[in-house]
C-alpha cells in the first residue's frame, strides 16, 4: 500500500489498486470525488492533490493524470472567473 502524507486537505491518501478500461476518466472520476468531498478548490490545494495522484501511481499514468487533472483546472477556473 502507497500513502500519500501532505500537509493541506489531501493528506494520508492512499491509492486502491484498480484495473480500468479508461484510465483517463476513471482517474479523472477519482480526482472529482475527492474534490467534492474535502472542498478543494484552491490552486495550492488542487495542486497537493496532483502531487498526490503522481505519487500514488505508476510512472506510466503519469500523461493521463496530467490530462485528467487539466481538464479539471480549467473547470474549476473558468467556473470561479464566471461566477465572480
Amino acid at each position: 500500500m502507497r500513502v500519500c502524507r501532505r500537509q493541506g486537505m489531501v493528506k494520508e491518501s492512499m491509492a486502491v489498486v484498480k484495473k480500468s478500461e479508461d484510465p483517463y476518466e476513471d482517474f479523472k472520476k477519482s480526482m472529482m470525488e475527492m474534490i467534492m468531498e474535502k472542498q478543494i478548490f484552491e490552486a495550492r490545494e488542487l495542486e497537493e492533490l496532483l502531487h498526490c495522484f503522481l505519487t500514488l501511481n505508476s510512472r506510466h499514468y503519469q500523461g493521463v493524470i496530467v490530462e485528467a487533472f487539466s481538464e479539471i483546472w480549467k473547470l474549476v477556473f473558468t467556473h470561479t472567473l464566471n461566477v465572480k
